[in-house]
């Protein structure tokens, strides 16, 4: 936001005052100023009158000119197409600085020249805001100026400073110059004068306002006649450049004018142009629309727009249209100020891509309690900007709530929260002197009445921020707060995942990171560990990101399908991040290996399989001293996603702890994965970490041989190798362990049945084992696999 000092002027008395010294205090006030700068930089200047103006002889358009500075009469060589006698211009003067050159005596041609004779972009004015005349040649100046002044920058106005504001979401009402001037005069203790505003309304007219929306809740409009468009006064011309704005006329400057000074941006209408005396809010249209930028766009259901008849007529808050604009035969007007849902007209200007003044103000918020204001001192500055006819009454549409915010407080809350020791009448005069409507209750509690432009204060913290921002933050006292000493150091559960990551990145695996947010398709798919309902985005960026996933296996694939075709074939990868649910939110780790691992160089190489998964799960379960028996492995059918066959759901003590397997081929096909195996494993880390374990204990070595018998029987096939496993230790306490060595399932094996061969070890810790003893745990494992599971022996 650009402030203009010299505007600031009319209504705060700043002349004690530096640009400097207001720009601190604004900035440790919470308004940062980023930047002063002069409109111009000038110097030596004075006004002189050409009393001699000749074709200089060696050139086809230098002039030759004797200039009367009122001290002395100086010969200066002008290039200028427009430079003659009797003219009034600016002399620079030997010594000058302009913003780009510095004047000296000089020989042109051969003839002295002690001086130069400027135009107004030599001054530093932007070419933007000049006449092409005025920018081919020098400046003419008026009757205000007279032969020997030296105030030529104040009255062209570039004797002005301007100060730029950084302002923050929540001061949109500094967007305002009466609010700056507001603003200023609290934080210097002075007073302030705001402009009045007259009621000048001359008839009543039928003209009808209204809304259809939600998105606008107050829409009103003065209907003006008998205007005279034309050029504007320079005293708007500067005050709009000090803006950067350029002058157009007195209607449209006008306009500019008032959104400047108090923040609140209006639209004006040829009230002739209009198909119906209406002006309806809605936001249900379809059609294309030509702005005022002769651009044609396309407005969508839910767009802001003012209509007439059902004919668009302004992008409400945005940009208004051909249709109905203000040009130089208007006659006839109709003002609007209107307050607009600030999430509409953001979302329309920035689809639309036009970002304009107007809509950044509505964007950021407005004081929904000066529209009467706004738009009497617009008709009564209209009178003196132009010859008019009738003024109408104020017709408005209003739905807002203009209740009066009122906030209950107290000193001891708000030191506090600063850790001050502010005594009441302080607060009370601090609060007061920023506009706050200040009443007692106790002593310690008050209340008060916020004013209506301070939007963005809601509740007592906001007044301790008021409270401590004025005073500022170096009255407090540099204390060390009292607090508990801890010992650092990271959590457990991130130390966990950082060993399980070291031992896959050791073990040659790339981690990998990749997007939180899929498609709804790929989070319908590897939901095996978490089968909660998904996050979806209401207004996702694509369609390919807009579900929160649930799983780590489909984000992984797409980048391993993204290295395959990009001819990287061969490698192992896993990611460690969080997955989100509407339950819960658990910590997953996936691991995707494709194509072969080599063990030198290309030479020769295994395809990676279901078993270099699982014991990447075996280590991981070791790592954390889970008991096998607490483990078991069920094969996996519900969905074609793994291999039936090559694949494995885990549980943990009855809950889903991993699956993992072969990928089906099918799956592979669609996903782009290459001809090339494709195992993986998800885990759900979450579950492991907070699952308890036992320490590592020692066990010691027998010193006594062991001895081990094969037995191979006919099973059928859907009884899980686990679960015998698991029986045949309860046979004796000799038996140390029990290995599976053959699985064959061929043509002389009865259909669902399977052959298996299985190596059990005995071991006993303090003798060497019997015969009998053997013979006795082996006749016990005989009975077992018969009682229990039925086996047939080969």
């Amino acid at each position: 936001m650009l402030v203009s000092l010299r505007e600031i002027g009319k209504y705060v008395d700043i002349s004690d005052l530096t640009s400097e010294t207001i720009a601190n205090r604004l900035t440790f006030s919470g308004i940062e100023v980023e930047g002063i700068e002069k409109l111009s930089n000038a110097t030596n200047l004075i006004v002189g009158e050409i009393i001699h103006c000749l074709p200089h002889p060696e050139s086809d358009h230098l002039h030759l000119c004797k200039v009367n500075i009122g001290s002395e009469i100086l010969d200066i060589v002008c290039g200028a197409p427009n430079a003659r006698v009797g003219l009034k211009v600016i002399v620079a003067q030997v010594g000058a600085k302009l913003p780009k050159i510095e004047i000296k005596e000089g020989t042109i041609r051969g003839y002295k020249s002690y001086g130069m004779l400027c135009a107004l972009n030599e001054l530093g004015v932007d070419p933007k805001f000049l006449k092409k005349e005025q920018i081919e040649g020098i400046e003419e100046l008026d009757d205000r100026f007279n032969v020997g002044d030296t105030d030529i920058l104040e009255k062209l106005g570039l004797d002005d400073e301007i100060i730029d504001l950084s302002l923050l979401a929540n001061r949109s009402d500094c967007y305002s110059l009466l609010n700056v001037s507001r603003e200023i005069a609290a934080l210097f203790s002075k007073s302030v004068k705001i402009p009045n505003a007259v009621l000048d309304s001359t008839y009543n007219d039928d003209f009808k306002v209204g809304s259809e929306t939600e998105a606008c809740k107050a829409f009103a409009v003065k209907v003006v006649k008998g205007i005279e468009v034309k050029e504007s006064p320079t005293w708007l011309k500067n005050v709009l450049r000090s803006q950067n704005i350029r002058s157009i006329n007195n209607i449209v400057d006008l306009g500019n004018y008032i959104m400047l000074l108090t923040g609140q941006p209006i639209h004006m209408y040829d009230l002739d142009k209009l198909p119906k005396h209406e002006l309806i809010v809605k936001d249900n249209l379809n059609e294309a629309y030509e702005a005022l930028d002769e651009k044609t766009y396309n407005i969508i259901n839910g767009d802001l727009c003012v209509t007439s008849d059902s004919k668009v007529m302004c992008i409400a808050g945005v940009m208004g249209g051909l249709n109905s604009e203000v040009s130089e035969s208007t006659k006839n007007i109709v003002i609007e100020v209107a307050n607009f849902n600030h999430a509409s007209i953001r979302k329309t200007s920035s689809r639309l891509g036009l970002i304009t003044d107007s809509s950044q103000r509505f964007i950021k918020g407005l004081n929904i309690n000066q529209t009467d204001y706004v738009l009497t001192l617009t008709t009564n500055l209209l009178k003196e900007l132009s010859s008019i006819g009738d003024i109408s009454q104020i017709i408005k549409y209003d739905v807002l709530d203009h209740k009066e915010k009122v906030i209950e407080s107290s000193v001891t809350y708000i030191n506090n929260r600063l850790g001050t020791d502010l005594n009441y009448i302080l607060i009370k005069d601090i609060l007061s002197k920023l506009y706050f409507k200040f009443e007692n209750i106790d002593g310690d509690k008050f209340k008060v009445v916020v004013p209506s432009f301070r939007i963005d204060v809601d509740g007592e913290a906001d007044l301790s921020e008021e409270v401590i921002r004025y005073i500022g933050l170096d009255s407090i006292k540099p204390t060390l707060p009292f607090m508990q000493t801890t010992v650092g150091g990271k959590k457990l559960n991130t130390t966990k995942e950082e060993a399980i990551s070291s031992y896959l990145s050791n073990n040659g695996l790339y981690r990998a990171i990749t997007y939180t947010l899929i498609s709804k398709q790929e989070a319908e798919t590897f939901n095996y560990l978490d089968k909660n309902e998904h996050y979806v985005l209401q207004n996702p960026i694509t369609v390919e990101h807009s579900v929160i996933r649930t799983n780590l296996l489909s984000s992984l694939l797409n980048a391993v399908s993204y290295n395959i075709n990009h001819q990287n074939k061969n490698f192992g990868m896993y990611e460690i991040s969080t997955v989100t649910s509407l339950k819960e939110q658990t910590t997953h780790l996936a691991v995707v290996f494709t194509g072969k691992k080599y063990i030198q160089d290309n030479l020769s190489g295994d395809s990676y399989s279901y078993f270099d998964v699982k014991g990447i799960l075996d280590t991981i379960l070791n790592m954390f001293n889970i008991q096998p028996t607490r483990v078991k492995l069920s094969r996996i059918t519900e969905k074609e996603e793994f291999h039936p066959n090559k694949s494995a759901l885990v549980m943990l003590d009855g809950k889903p702890l991993a699956v993992l397997g072969e990928i089906y081929p099918t799956l592979k096909d669609k996903l782009s994965l290459g001809k090339d195996n494709c195992v993986m494993l998800e885990m759900n880390l979450s579950l492991l970490f907070n699952t308890k374990s036992q320490n590592n204990k020692f066990s010691p070595i027998s010193n006594f041989p062991s001895s081990s018998r094969d037995y191979v029987f006919v099973i059928k096939k859907d009884i899980e190798f686990t679960n015998l496993k698991r029986e045949l230790k309860k046979c004796s306490p000799l038996i140390k362990d029990v290995k599976l060595f053959d699985r064959y399932s061929g043509s002389s094996i009865l259909q669902g049945y399977v052959s298996l061969g299985v190596n059990v070890t005995f071991e006993s810790m303090d003798h060497t084992l019997k015969d009998v003893e053997i013979e006795e745990a082996d006749k016990k494992i005989w009975e077992t696999l018969k009682s229990k599971f039925n086996v047939v022996l080969r």
